[in-house]
């Protein structure tokens, strides 16, 4: 939060909270608000959207300054969000729904839904929570297996690389920990209570990626790439499960050249990738 802006209020019900905030957000993005900003979001009457208007002018008094041409409440210079600054990636996907009135584009590129069965969910998600393990037919893409095969499973969390739900589990059959896409899922025909399994050590270990800006870029070029993963003194940090740790790299376009961001620490990472490896029983280098 910016050392300037005035304290959030903290003792306030949530829908009052939730007015202010949009109040907050709407002056931050729009540069003005009106009573009938209030009243189309949240269905208030006006003297309650007079109420809330009033209460955000006591919480940063210098924020606001109504105009009697536009008929609305306008920011001053000296404008500091109360709530914080909001986030633009939010704003912007907001924009791409298409806003009325809006008169520029924001377009977001689309990508393929990809399946997420709420169903399944629920039943892993209740296996989770009452510790019992699943029979589930389940597709792999090993060249070995090329038809799905039934494994009893501990499901131990889900998790998401970014593009798709995972389950982390223990195979019972093979002895080891795995990660399942839900998709590949095909059934599940039975449950039983889950018995006690070893220690995940590949998913309580946090690895720290050190990603910098490729060498092979101009100094030029380095400095608005640290800018832009928000670096400090050209090395962002990244905590990453090492059981997720190839899926990171291959989201981040780690594992490939031709990159505008490299690994710090890459001797580090591969023996931590090697060690998964072993683990899994695969084969091949990661880079």
């Amino acid at each position: 939060m910016d050392p300037n802006s005035p304290p959030p209020p903290t003792d306030m019900r949530h829908g009052a909270r939730a007015r202010l905030r949009f109040l907050d957000e709407q002056a931050f993005w729009e540069g003005r608000v009106n009573r009938a900003d209030l009243m189309e979001r949240f269905g208030v009457s006006v003297p309650q959207a007079t109420a809330d208007l009033g209460k955000y002018q006591e919480l940063a008094p210098g924020n606001l300054l109504y105009d009697r041409h536009a008929k609305a409440y306008l920011t001053t210079d000296g404008f500091q969000p109360v709530f914080g600054t909001p986030s633009a990636e939010a704003w912007l996907h907001r924009q791409a729904t298409g806003v009325p009135g809006q008169n520029f584009a924001v377009e977001v590129l689309p990508m393929p839904r990809r399946e997420l069965n709420a169903w399944l969910v629920r039943r892993v998600a209740g296996a989770l929570r009452r510790r019992r393990s699943l029979e589930i037919l389940y597709q792999t893409m090993e060249a070995e297996e090329p038809d799905p095969t039934w494994r009893w499973v501990t499901p131990l969390a889900i998790a998401s690389d970014g593009l798709r739900w995972h389950m982390r589990g223990f195979n019972h059959a093979a002895e080891r920990h795995e990660d399942m896409v839900f998709p590949r899922m095909l059934e599940i025909r039975g449950e039983r209570a889950a018995e006690p399994v070893p220690r995940d050590e590949d998913w309580e270990t946090l690895v720290s990626v050190h990603i910098r800006p490729s060498q092979d870029l101009s100094p030029s070029q380095q400095r608005a790439v640290a800018a832009d993963f928000q670096m400090q003194d050209g090395i962002v940090e990244v905590p990453v499960r090492a059981a997720m740790l190839f899926n990171f790299l291959r989201r981040m376009r780690l594992d490939r050249g031709g990159r505008l961001i490299e690994l710090a620490n890459e001797a580090d990472v591969k023996k931590v990738l090697r060690s998964v490896s072993t683990r899994y029983s695969r084969t091949g280098e990661f880079f």
